[in-house]
């Protein structure tokens, strides 16, 4: 059996060990306890960048020892490609990052706006910044993304202008629900037993628009602010 056989095995081999080794090195210590979510949230796709990034390197090793000829016009080829290949795994490894952190943060704001997380609203945000970071990274490989930008721009641009109309026509309760919670604030505390028309529950926490109760027969509910106006409420100091 030739021997150049036996040294290409080998070479994958060695690619495939030290991209498992790398990629579950760096995904250990991006995966770390203590480590901000959007770090952690990157471990996983690091990882398996560095992986694949090893085995291609003992495929191309490997195809070097079996059949030199068949590179002999590759190098310069990949001296022009490889900055523009890993520029292209790099975008995507920074909007998978920007994604993750960018969604959290807007779906903890609209969280302690409302009072009710928005899993929809991040989804949606997450998705079109990994499609903005998929068309670059296309582009950094010479693909025409021309057809592909107009898709997920239209398939943005419908649900944003969706959203505008909903935020701009409930715009009205919600400001009504700040005001209300405004000229409230000063009576309601964590911890009172609320009864609010046939609701009783204990106060959990106070949201802009709504205050958080701790209900004996639906657990936690959320109650509009402009609800306590509008209606008799009786409030009971916890002992």
């Amino acid at each position: 059996m030739d021997n150049r056989w036996i040294w290409a095995g080998v070479a994958v081999g060695v690619g495939l060990l030290l991209g498992a080794i790398a990629g579950r090195i760096v995904r250990n210590a991006l995966n770390k306890e203590g480590r901000p979510p959007e770090v952690r949230e990157i471990a996983k796709p690091v990882g398996v960048f560095l992986f694949w990034s090893g085995t291609a390197t003992g495929i191309v090793l490997a195809v070097a020892i079996s059949s030199p000829e068949t590179l002999r016009p590759v190098p310069t080829q990949i001296l022009s490609y490889l900055p523009n290949l890993l520029v292209a795994g790099l975008l995507l490894i920074a909007g998978y990052a920007l994604a993750v952190g960018l969604a959290t943060a807007v779906g903890q704001a609209v969280y302690r706006a409302s009072g009710v997380r928005q899993r929809g609203l991040e989804r949606a945000l997450r998705l079109s910044i990994m499609a903005a970071a998929v068309i670059l990274s296309l582009g950094q490989l010479g693909v025409d993304t021309t057809i592909l930008l107009i898709i997920v721009v239209a398939a943005v641009a419908s649900p944003a202008i969706a959203a505008g109309l909903l935020a701009g026509l409930g715009g009205r309760g919600v400001a009504a629900n700040l005001a209300a919670g405004r000229s409230l604030r000063h009576q309601l505390r964590a911890g009172q037993y609320l009864t609010v028309g046939g609701t009783s529950g204990r106060i959990v926490e106070i949201h802009p628009v709504t205050i958080e109760l701790q209900t004996a027969e639906a657990g936690r509910v959320h109650i509009p602010h402009t609800r306590l106006l509008a209606s008799e409420f009786t409030l009971e100091d916890s002992a």
